[in-house]
């Protein structure tokens, strides 16, 4: 009680001296209002730009050679420059970033609505597009990923002048699984497939007209594959590899098919060449993991070749990679192919190559069979055929 009479003769001498009290917003360390956090103001937009130091990645291997070069940058004194080679020996290509000392970042005021982006060039001439997987790690380790497609662009080609790539963050919203928490995230990571040679500088994150509030939260698992699945047939949307290159001409072939409107045209010389990526990879499901429930007994690969030289399919391999990097490899001969003739509209003779996946050696290579990522095909020697109607059977 007399606490509160001191307390109130306070306020009327402060009256009296003509002071009056006003309310006050907390400020956080960061120049937050507490009104600015409850509407999600976000504040995590620059992640790469000119000393950014929160890389990991950026090194030379006999696959790649990454790093940050300060003659040539979209703005400020440097950019990352980036020169890789997929081949054989290389599991893994790619880098990644922490962005504002690894803090957990929340993307959720953005992840509807907000983009990707950054500037990119040719380091020389004109690049293709290059397979480039963007992943969203959260702190408990899963990564969301989203593909990098030409319709980003600006403008095609890509050659030496800088243009502007914009990635929907929606596309890890729309991507089948797993979900990361995207209230939790630690860094971008960027997977490097096939081969490239590009500049990319000012990755940040844009927001878009209409922030959206919504509450973050882990969403699906890895894929549970459904049967038959269809690994090629007419396109070649989730795949890397297509092109002319050194030693090998990967084409959609739309005259010389078997089924659908398009088959897998392949020629190849890789005699003599040494270091030159020598595969072409195929996931069938958006680039997320696939586990496959049951025991490998169970399945088989399938697909129709045309094959004028049959020695071609001896310098075939067919094999997959898992997510945790492990591989199994066969190599192709006659003996799988049926003996069932299957002629196409022109008359050519195809022929029905089946695998079971018992002649694959999952338990030496320690696969991890719940986290199929790819399909490959790798090339030796010489040779030319075309393959179509690619698909993983169930018995």
């Amino acid at each position: 009680m007399k606490n509160l009479i001191y307390f109130s003769c306070g306020l009327l001498m402060l009256a009296a001296c003509g002071i009056q009290m006003q309310t006050q917003n907390l400020v956080d360390e960061w120049g937050n209002t507490y009104d600015q956090e409850q509407q999600q103001v976000f504040t995590d937009k620059e992640i790469f730009s000119n000393q950014t130091a929160d890389i990991w990645g950026l090194e030379k291997t006999e696959c790649k050679n990454f790093t940050r070069v300060d003659t040539l940058s979209y703005q400020g004194k440097s950019s990352l420059q980036l020169q890789w080679n997929k081949t054989g020996s290389c599991n893994w290509l790619g880098f990644g970033i922490g962005w504002n000392g690894y803090a957990a970042k929340d993307l959720t005021p953005v992840m509807q609505s907000g983009f990707l982006t950054f500037y990119i060039r040719a380091i020389k001439g004109i690049q293709f597009v290059p397979t480039l997987i963007f992943l969203l790690e959260d702190y408990s380790g899963v990564q969301t990923a989203t593909l990098f497609k030409a319709k980003h662009l600006t403008r095609y080609p890509i050659n030496e002048e800088w243009q502007k790539v914009s990635i929907p963050l929606s596309g890890f919203m729309e991507a089948a699984g797993p979900k990361s928490d995207f209230s939790n995230i630690k860094s971008l990571n960027v997977e490097c497939q096939g081969e490239g040679a590009i500049l990319i500088d000012e990755i940040s994150i844009e927001a878009g007209t209409k922030l959206n509030s919504g509450v973050s939260k882990k969403f699906g698992q890895t894929i549970t594959q459904k049967f038959p699945a269809l690994v090629f047939e007419d396109n070649m949307r989730y795949a890397w590899g297509l092109g002319n290159f050194l030693g090998r001409n990967i084409q959609l072939d739309s005259q010389v098919y078997l089924m659908g409107s398009a088959a897998l045209h392949m020629q190849w010389n890789m005699r003599s060449l040494l270091n030159v990526n020598n595969q072409l990879g195929f996931n069938w499901e958006t680039w997320q993991a696939i586990s496959l429930a049951d025991s490998m007994q169970a399945y088989g690969l399938s697909m129709y070749v045309y094959a004028p030289q049959k020695l071609s399919l001896n310098n075939l391999q067919m094999g997959f990679e898992s997510y945790a990097g492990e591989q199994v490899h066969i190599n192709l001969n006659p003996s799988y192919l049926s003996d069932m003739d299957y002629p196409d509209k022109q008359g050519r003779i195809w022929k029905k190559l089946q695998l079971p996946f018992s002649v694959f050696d999952w338990e030496k290579s320690n696969f991890n069979t719940q986290k199929f990522k790819q399909l490959l095909i790798t090339f030796t020697q010489e040779g030319e055929l075309w393959i179509d109607h690619i698909q993983i059977e169930k018995k």
